[in-house]
C-alpha cells in the first residue's frame, strides 16, 4: 500500500508567501511578520479543516407500478417491487482519505424522499433507503452512494427528489509505523495507537486490545525474518464499554502463518466523520 499523504499546497498558500515576501521587502519591523504567519496559519489551518467534496450522479432507474397492479406484469428483476426509482451517486473527496473500518451502529445518515407531482407540488416518500455497504475507491478518494423508494403516490409522479446528509469518515493521510513483533499473547504494540497488546493469536491470525484508537486501523503486514511479507485482512471486531473505559478487540487474519519480524501497522491520520449533503433528483424518463 502507499503512503496517502495530504497535499496542502495550493493556489491559496502560494498567494499567501507572496504577500510575506511582499511584505518583507517593503517593511522588515518585527512587529508585522509574527502577527502576519500567525494569521496565514490559522487561514491555512481554516481551509484544511473543510474538506473539498463533490457528489456526482452516475445513473438512476424509474419503475412504476403496472396497471391495476397487476403480479403477472411486474417485470422480471424486481424481486417483488412493483414501484421502485433507484438512484446512485459517487462522493469525491479531493484532500482526504475515505476510512474503510467497521461501523458497530446506524451511521445517523439521514436521506428522505419527496414526489414530484405533475402539479409541481411535493409529497413526502419518507426514509431513503441506503445502500448498507460501502464500496471505496483503490486511492480511497471515492465512495459509492446508492440510495431507493420503493413506493410511489397514487395519481402519478413527474419525478422524485432525495436529499439529506450522509455520514462518512475520513482522514487527511494513512500513516505507518514498523515495529518488531513477537507472536505471543501480552506482547504490546507501540505504533502510535495507545495501549495496544496480542491478546490471542494462532498460526494465521492475531487480536489486537486497546482502546478505539485501534478502530483507525487501515492495514496491517508482517514482515518475517527471512524477508517475506504477509498482509492481513479485517477479521471479527468486537467493541465493549464498562466503568474502565471502551475496549475493542481487532482481528487480523493473514495470509500464510505468522512467525516473528517485524509489523507495520498503517492508520489513518486524523480520523473524524463528517456529514456530507446529497441532493439528488431522479426525473420520469418517459
Amino acid at each position: 500500500m502507499h503512503d496517502l499523504k495530504f497535499d496542502s499546497s495550493g493556489p491559496m498558500e502560494n498567494h499567501g508567501l507572496f504577500n510575506i515576501q511582499a511584505i518583507i521587502k517593503m517593511k522588515t519591523t518585527k512587529s508585522i511578520l509574527p502577527a502576519l504567519l500567525i494569521s496565514l496559519t490559522a487561514s491555512t489551518a481554516a481551509v484544511a479543516a473543510t474538506p473539498d467534496v463533490t457528489v456526482k450522479q452516475i445513473g438512476a432507474t424509474f419503475l412504476e407500478a403496472p396497471p391495476g397492479r397487476d403480479k403477472n406484469l411486474t417485470p422480471f428483476g424486481t424481486f417483488g417491487n412493483q414501484e421502485s426509482v433507484e438512484t446512485h451517486a459517487v462522493v469525491i473527496f479531493k484532500d482526504r482519505v475515505i476510512a474503510d473500518i467497521p461501523v458497530f451502529s446506524n451511521d445517523d445518515s439521514k436521506i428522505t424522499a419527496m414526489a414530484i407531482l405533475p402539479n409541481k407540488t411535493q409529497t413526502s416518500l419518507g426514509p431513503v433507503k441506503a445502500s448498507s455497504f460501502r464500496k471505496v475507491s483503490e486511492d480511497g478518494k471515492k465512495t459509492l452512494v446508492s440510495l431507493s423508494v420503493s413506493r410511489l403516490p397514487d395519481g402519478g409522479v413527474s419525478g422524485v427528489a432525495f436529499s439529506g446528509f450522509v455520514k462518512l469518515p475520513v482522514a487527511t493521510s494513512i500513516t505507518r509505523n514498523s515495529v518488531p513483533f513477537q507472536p505471543k499473547v501480552g506482547a504490546k504494540l507501540d505504533v502510535g495507537l495507545g495501549n495496544s497488546v496480542i491478546s490471542n493469536i494462532d498460526s494465521t491470525s492475531i487480536t489486537l486490545s486497546g482502546d478505539d484508537r485501534l478502530m483507525g486501523i487501515a492495514a496491517v503486514k508482517i514482515v518475517k525474518a527471512d524477508g517475506s511479507t504477509i498482509s492481513g485482512e479485517r477479521g471479527a471486531y468486537s467493541r465493549q464499554g464498562g466503568t474502565n473505559g471502551t475496549t475493542v478487540s481487532a482481528q487480523w487474519r493473514f495470509t500464510g502463518p505468522i512467525s516473528a519480524g517485524k509489523i507495520e501497522v498503517s492508520s489513518y491520520r486524523d480520523l473524524t466523520t463528517i456529514e456530507v449533503p446529497i441532493n439528488l433528483i431522479v426525473a420520469k424518463p418517459y
